[in-house]
């Protein structure tokens, strides 16, 4: 690390100073910090960028590094150059796990200038559900780890149950053209999210709300379907 005199170039070279702050010799550490602390900022934003998808999940697996480690990686790739590469990257179809990447991209609001793009324009569903649950929810949510929840404690069952943490996205977009085009998505996921609003708001219908409840009905997906379904039992006990 100490002979290094060049910026990472490509991703597997941006790993590899990230697995080096997490090394379990602490000279070889102390020696991959200084190394980050000229290099690993400056590194092209394409590097940063491909590689941000295999290290942020990383990020809460690795343990050995400090805050100031962390801090610079996450710097790193919430640097703005690289933002718009990821946007260009969520924007295509790609392999792996993208809406992990993007869920905990959405940790912090720097990215959240993209979200309306990403709910309009992106080719995968899972991106796109991911963008429109942030903006008609109003938050981001990331997964965080598993709890152990009892189902019978005296027969010691129990069962692990996902934790997300999560932060509220506070941006402007027209709520209604969001919601229309979620109900219009090819995808039932993306048309759930639009449903679930639905619910969350359907003691506050306005009239476009009201005709897009109206199409939600005839909804070839049955988890759609049940969904309206709900709203309207609960407007008639009203």
């Amino acid at each position: 690390m100490e002979a290094l005199t060049t910026s990472p170039n490509c991703p597997f070279e941006v790993a590899a100073v990230v697995y080096r702050l997490n090394d379990w010799v602490a000279n070889v550490r102390a020696a991959s910090m200084s190394y980050a602390r000229k290099s690993l900022v400056t590194a092209g934003a394409e590097a940063i960028c491909e590689s941000a998808f295999f290290l942020l999940p990383q990020t809460t697996c690795l343990h050995r590094w400090d805050d100031e480690g962390l801090s610079i990686v996450k710097d790193t790739i919430y640097r703005p150059d690289v933002l718009n590469k990821l946007r260009e990257q969520f924007l295509m179809p790609r392999s792996g796990e993208v809406g992990q990447s993007l869920r905990l991209i959405l940790q912090r609001a720097d990215f959240d200038s993209s979200i309306e793009q990403l709910a309009l324009d992106a080719k995968l569903p899972t991106v796109r559900a991911i963008a429109i649950e942030a903006l008609l929810m109003k938050r981001a949510r990331w997964f965080v780890g598993y709890r152990r929840e009892w189902v019978n404690k005296v027969y010691g069952v129990s069962r692990r149950v996902a934790e997300f943490a999560e932060r509220k996205v506070e941006i402007e977009f027209e709520t209604i053209d969001i919601l229309e085009a979620a109900a219009q998505d090819k995808s039932s996921t993306v048309r759930r999210i639009a449903a679930n609003f639905l619910i969350l708001n359907r003691e506050e219908l306005t009239p476009k709300m009201a005709e897009i409840l109206e199409a939600l009905k005839r909804d070839r997906c049955a988890a759609v379907r049940s969904r309206i379904d709900f709203i309207a039992r609960k407007m008639a006990e009203a």
